[in-house]
């Protein structure tokens, strides 16, 4: 628990010497718990830096934190702000697995469309904007360990087919600070997401809206961007982050 706590709070690869240092560890005690923890995913190790950071486990049991209650909870307030603002249906979701799973949605009083994102839904996390979101806060091992043996799916006949597509995603959303999806899950149904950040600078869930392609002209669907990336902002900085935390950042954690 003290590495954990120790790689969460530093935010950036250590190295196997300076985590037994900084917890008063022998060496090889160190290096054991940290091959034991790689062995169950809790740990991520970079072999071009030698060093560690948190892995796919850790974040899926924060993520399972949120989601019984304080993000969902928080989550509330601005989806409604981010429906208000777009008059299209907004969604709240987390990444479990290679999937998303949506928390909780907002709809207009007239709404546009009707999701196939119901509440509790589950979703490839590849083909949509909210798991693209959360996907591009993910390192270069974490992702690979995560799609490791992938079979990968297609619901309209577009989006990522391998890794190397997703990662190249990705980097785009990672500059960007938002995911933008295209009919990859539904034909005619576009949706814009960003990620919602703790002070970690780890993205805990995606706040998106989703809309006919055919009712927005591109200045509309800027200002749906603006919405989006905007509220997803204020969401994260209720979190302890910096708003700019989800902007032009592909550098951080390696995703490229």
């Amino acid at each position: 628990m003290d590495v954990l706590d120790l790689l969460a709070r530093r935010g950036m690869p250590m190295a196997t010497m300076e985590i037994a240092e900084t917890l008063t560890l022998p060496k090889s005690t160190t290096h054991h718990l940290l091959n034991v923890m790689r062995e169950r995913r809790f740990v991520s190790y970079w072999p071009d830096q030698r060093a560690w950071t948190l892995g796919v486990s850790a974040f899926e049991v924060g993520a399972s934190y949120m989601r019984s209650g304080p993000l969902h909870r928080a989550g509330q307030r601005y989806m409604l702000a981010l429906t208000t603002a777009t008059h299209e249906t907004s969604h709240l979701a987390v990444l479990q697995g290679t999937d998303v799973i949506y928390l909780d949605k907002r709809e207009p009083l007239t709404p546009g469309v009707r999701l196939v994102t119901e509440i509790g839904s589950r979703l490839p996390a590849h083909l949509t904007a909210v798991g693209r979101a959360i996907l591009s806060r993910l390192d270069v091992e974490q992702l690979s360990t995560m799609y490791d043996g992938y079979t990968w799916q297609s619901r309209t006949g577009e989006g990522p087919t391998s890794l190397s597509d997703l990662r190249e995603v990705l980097k785009g959303v990672r500059q960007e600070g938002y995911a933008y999806e295209q009919g990859t899950t539904t034909s005619g149904i576009d949706c814009i997401a960003s990620p919602v950040l703790t002070r970690d600078r780890r993205a805990v869930a995606a706040l998106g809206v989703a809309y006919m392609s055919t009712t927005k002209t591109a200045g509309q669907a800027e200002e749906m961007i603006t919405a989006v990336v905007a509220t997803a902002g204020e969401f994260s900085a209720s979190f302890g982050a910096r708003v700019d935390d989800a902007h032009g950042d592909e550098d951080a954690l390696g995703i490229a």
